[in-house]
Formats: C-alpha cells, sequence, structure tokens
C-alpha cells in the first residue's frame, strides 16, 4: 500500500505543474519564468531519477519523470518565447 501512497502522491505533484506547462505553451507568456530555476529543478529531478532507480523506488523514479519531462517542456518554452 506504501507504494501505492508514492504514485498517488506522485500523480498529485506531477499533475500539478500541468497548467502551468499548458499555459506558458498557450500564452506564450514565460518572462517571468526562471531559466536557471528551471535547470537545477531538471538537474535535481534527473538525480532523484537515478536514486530512485538505484534504489528501485519506482515511485520516486515516475515522480521525478514526470516532473522532469514537464520543467523540458517550460524551458523550451522559456527558450522559444523568451
Amino acid at each position: 500500500m506504501v507504494n501505492e501512497l508514492g504514485y498517488v502522491a506522485g500523480t498529485v505533484t506531477v499533475a500539478s505543474f500541468l497548467p502551468q506547462v499548458v499555459r506558458a505553451w498557450r500564452t506564450r507568456q514565460t518572462r517571468d519564468l526562471s531559466l536557471a530555476s528551471l535547470a537545477l529543478l531538471i538537474t535535481a529531478g534527473s538525480m532523484w531519477i537515478l536514486y530512485g532507480a538505484l534504489s528501485r523506488d519506482w515511485p520516486v523514479v515516475a515522480t521525478n519523470s514526470g516532473m522532469v519531462g514537464l520543467l523540458v517542456l517550460l524551458a523550451a518554452a522559456k527558450v522559444k518565447h523568451g
């Protein structure tokens, strides 16, 4: 049951970023997004993915994979619409 809780918490965490990604791409307003912060979050998320894989903590891997994917989309929107 602990893993299920991890997956649900991870899904909610990833879903919390989805409105920001959609808004950034729809409105093309990314002026207030910090590329440095996004880069740090992508790095941290990638390290969490590695940690989760090495420790076989699949909810950590899944959550951070989703987060890194969305953060990459935000960074791409920032670079494109800057």
